[in-house]
């Protein structure tokens, strides 16, 4: 009974963090870093004891608060408290699993985005046979269609097709895609389920996210090579065969996305990432060593003086609009040489076994969601920036790193 509660508790916390990364507005953030708190006190016996491998992070978080509060713009003490709280909710979530390690924490995400992934398809049919079971909530000025606050879904310019796009517990598709194909890639190379494959792609798929059909495409891809370059030579044709007869539609089905989010009815899509991406880029070259800080007032003045001109996009949109490209706000926020080792920690995180392909992962989905500085996402890409353990330490405490 005890092992059974700590397991819950850590996957409660893992939930939590997950909805403070990228979830929907309705959920409040200051509760759900509470109860990641209490949750992390419960399971470490009500004693504050953080690893020392985590003595590396802790010297970049004082760096960067310090670099913060010393801006020449100044400091906007209360955007600074919101990502040191997300710091926090993330680097507890990472001490869980480094004393759980990194199996349980592979284990703990299978079940919970497993459950994801039957959400999404379920708000998809729901949404298309009992439309009259869902009620308009509107979070911040966005009408939510809900069922339960469990099957949810909002409708834009995009959604010109004949299914409406889930959002499961998160903000937009486009988040809830990144904790799809998390499903999808465990499923493949961890658990190597051919029917959670089949459940995770088409749940993926159903978000109808760019990003996420093209990272999807890109797993199958890579798994499908490995399974082909094996056995014998018949055994490979007769596993060509079957592989083609499921990656050949997935290409289709790819490609007529990108075209409609590029040149076809959904363009202002590729338009808005565009801007994002350029007058981001523009923000980083005037200030690429300290950056302008977390302040969204700060960048709203820099890219009123820096925006792509050259843009599709009216001044309604442009006006005081914040930048959806989650790489492009961490190197203008706090510079380049801060920054570097996010990135560095992104392709060398060890809570994953395949680090090259949950690196290309998380960066592709970074490109269109601004939610690098999350606790879920800032405990994987941390997990990437632990001092070596010492040789003395417990083997089962250690991160399992391998590279792809």
């Amino acid at each position: 009974m005890i092992v059974r509660s700590s397991v819950l508790l850590r996957r409660l916390a893992l939930f939590f963090a997950m909805l403070m990364s990228g979830g929907w507005l309705l959920f409040p953030r200051l509760p759900l870093f509470a109860l990641i708190a209490a949750a992390y006190l419960l399971l470490c016996g009500r004693r504050l004891s953080i690893d020392r491998r985590l003595a590396a992070v802790f010297v970049l978080l004082a760096v960067i608060l310090l670099a913060s509060l010393l801006r020449n713009a100044g400091a906007d003490f209360g955007a600074v408290a919101i990502r040191l709280a997300n710091f926090t909710a993330g680097l507890l979530l990472l001490d869980l699993y480094l004393r759980a390690g990194a199996e349980a924490f592979r284990r703990d995400l299978f079940g919970i985005t497993h459950l994801m992934a039957w959400q999404a398809l379920v708000t998809v049919i729901l949404a298309k046979i009992a439309s009259q079971l869902f009620l308009s909530i509107d979070v911040n000025g966005t009408a939510y269609q809900s069922f339960l606050v469990v099957a949810n879904y909002h409708t834009t310019i995009e959604n010109s097709g004949p299914f409406i796009r889930p959002d499961g517990f998160f903000y937009e598709p486009g988040v809830f895609q990144i904790y799809l194909n998390l499903f999808l890639y465990l499923a493949l190379f961890v658990f190597r389920s051919a029917r959670h494959a089949l459940l995770g792609l088409a749940a993926v798929i159903s978000t109808q996210s760019t990003t996420g059909l093209v990272i999807a495409l890109m797993l199958v891809g890579v798994y499908a090579f490995r399974y082909i370059n094996r056995g014998s030579l018949q055994v490979r044709l007769a596993r060509s065969f079957w592989v083609g007869l499921l990656v050949i539609p997935l290409v289709v089905v790819v490609g007529l996305n990108v075209v409609d989010k590029v040149a076809g009815e959904s363009r202002g899509s590729f338009w808005s990432r565009q801007y994002d991406l350029l007058t981001g880029v523009n923000v980083i070259l005037e200030k690429p060593m300290v950056g302008i800080g977390f302040d969204y007032d700060a960048y709203y003045a820099a890219s009123a003086r820096l925006g792509y001109t050259d843009t599709q996009l009216t001044d309604r949109i442009t006006t005081d609009r914040g930048n959806t490209n989650g790489i492009v706000f961490l190197l203008y926020s706090i510079g380049i040489p801060l920054a570097l080792p996010f990135l560095i920690g992104m392709f060398r995180q060890g809570l994953f076994t395949h680090r090259g392909l949950i690196g290309i992962l998380l960066f592709l989905s970074f490109l269109s969601e601004s939610i690098i500085f999350t606790p879920f996402f800032l405990a994987v890409i941390c997990g990437g920036m632990l001092l070596k353990p010492r040789s003395n330490q417990v083997k089962s405490s250690q991160i399992v790193t391998q590279h792809v």
